[in-house]
């Protein structure tokens, strides 16, 4: 999959997919004002999404999310600056690590 820029909140990465590429063109939406991209499972803290937002597909199992922005939204979180995204689609994926002692793949959790 190719991405024309790459955005880190935390332990949440957001790839931003080139304009003419929008693997799911087809597939029903919802529209939002708000959407919560993460939830800190030991904090409490989430990184929140405002802005006019299409939910494009929210895949649980791999905890993928992919979504449309109409002009611009600021996602926030209490522990990192806001970032503010451009018009455009996005894949958001939690960051994950290695234990080479357990051999096992985990999610970093916030």
């Amino acid at each position: 999959m190719k991405f024309t820029q790459i955005y880190r909140h935390g332990d949440v990465l957001l790839f931003r997919l080139p304009a003419d590429e929008n693997p799911l063109a087809n597939q029903a939406t919802k529209k939002v004002k708000k959407l919560t991209l993460a939830l800190g499972e030991v904090t409490g803290h989430a990184h929140q999404l405002e802005g006019t937002i299409e939910l494009l597909k929210n895949d649980n199992a791999s905890k993928e999310l992919y979504f449309k922005v109409a002009e611009q939204a600021v996602l926030t979180h209490e522990e990192h600056d806001r970032i503010v995204l451009e018009a455009g689609i996005y894949l958001k994926v939690n960051q994950v690590e290695y234990d080479p002692f357990e051999t096992i793949v985990r999610y970093v959790r916030d």
